[in-house]
């Protein structure tokens, strides 16, 4: 079957052949579902890591619950990002100076990740944590620490981007 369409013109959904729809909607799937994936194995690393960083004060029934709490760690996340909104929203005032407000965002995003930490420990089942905010602040660190690297990164590419 040929195309009739001019090269410079964009297809529509609607101008897609069944096939061609198929293929797309298989193809997104399958990105969609990689990047669930590699977002679901990084926070159980994530949570493997502070589990064996905190391994004195950390108790589980096994594996089992560790994969509770990564799978978790969205919706308590959720809750936590409810309970900070409000303080979020505060910084949106024209008041709020500029280097304040970044080091505020920065702070009500370690404070949202340390309170979603807390509410994983203490909502998955068959995990028993002595001190519970110890293990929250790694994993407050440990995200801490991603975020710098990632910021790194991209102003790595965005210094070669202006070079090149």
């Amino acid at each position: 079957m040929k195309d009739h369409r001019r090269p410079e013109e964009e297809p529509t959904w609607a101008s897609l052949s069944p096939r061609e729809r198929a293929l797309a909607v298989s193809g997104m799937t399958g990105l969609g579902l990689g990047v669930v994936t590699v977002v679901a194995v990084v926070v159980l690393l994530g949570v493997l890591l502070v589990a064996s960083a905190s391994r004195n004060l950390i108790q589980s029934d096994g594996a089992g619950p560790l994969f509770w709490g990564a799978f978790l760690c969205l919706p308590c996340g959720l809750l936590a990002g409810i309970f900070i909104w409000p303080l979020r929203l505060l910084l949106r005032l024209p008041s709020v100076p500029g280097k304040a407000k970044r080091g505020a965002e920065m702070g009500l995003s370690a404070a949202t990740t340390f309170l979603a930490a807390l509410f994983v420990e203490s909502s998955t089942p068959g995990l028993y944590v002595r001190q519970p905010w110890l293990p929250a602040l790694l994993a407050t660190l440990l995200v801490a620490l991603a975020n710098v690297v990632v910021h790194h990164f991209e102003e790595r590419k965005k210094r070669r981007e202006s070079r090149g």
